[in-house]
């Protein structure tokens, strides 16, 4: 009887934990994912071991995107591996959608420099003001000169926000939501970035 009982324990045990497998496999891989974008920024791994590093790293990101709808963090470390691969355009599509689900510094600034690489620089200056403002620190890894322009910009934007003169925070420019084909960057087609029916 002990054992009907103890092997009933253990099965109802197993049932309550079963959703959560899923959601601990998918941070698992964020942070294989992480590991692997920080080592190829760093100069740890270079060359082809490094873009196969961000390929993998932009893979299991993009996996944990379903197992955690709307945690910001999958679709931030696979923005910065489509930048890192040099697919501008992907990046862009994935951090928009994640923006419009709640906008983060780290998000908006990948943004900016992902409209960057596509040598959209009025978009991309849109997107640093904007981190800018919601984050003066989030600008750390900007050059010098950028930086001190856009800490420029926040303050001269602060002094019209105090003198009554700013109606809303600088401009960010999304595209307009529930574009069906964006849906499909995460994952509720199981395609992927640029995937979907064309």
């Amino acid at each position: 009887m002990k054992f009907t009982l103890r092997c009933a324990m253990l099965l109802i045990l197993a049932c309550l934990s079963w959703p959560e497998i899923a959601r601990q496999q998918a941070e698992w891989r964020l942070a294989v994912a992480s590991g692997q974008i920080e080592r190829a920024m760093r100069g740890i791994d270079t060359g082809p071991q490094a873009l196969a590093a961000v390929q993998q790293a932009g893979d299991l990101a993009q996996a944990s995107m379903v197992a955690l709808p709307g945690d910001a963090r999958a679709a931030h470390l696979l923005g910065i591996a489509l930048i890192l691969q040099g697919r501008g355009a992907e990046a862009i599509e994935v951090l928009e959608a994640a923006i419009m689900q709640g906008e983060r510094p780290e998000l908006t600034l990948n943004l900016g420099r992902a409209r960057s690489l596509l040598g959209d620089e009025a978009g991309a200056q849109r997107a640093f003001l904007r981190t800018a403002w919601a984050s003066p620190l989030a600008i750390a890894s900007l050059p010098g000169p950028m930086r001190e322009a856009l800490q420029q910009q926040v303050r001269e934007l602060e002094t019209e926000l105090r003198g009554g003169r700013l109606a809303q925070p600088p401009p960010l420019d999304l595209p307009p939501p529930a574009d069906p084909a964006r849906r499909s960057l995460h994952g509720e087609s199981g395609n992927g970035p640029g995937g979907g029916d064309p």
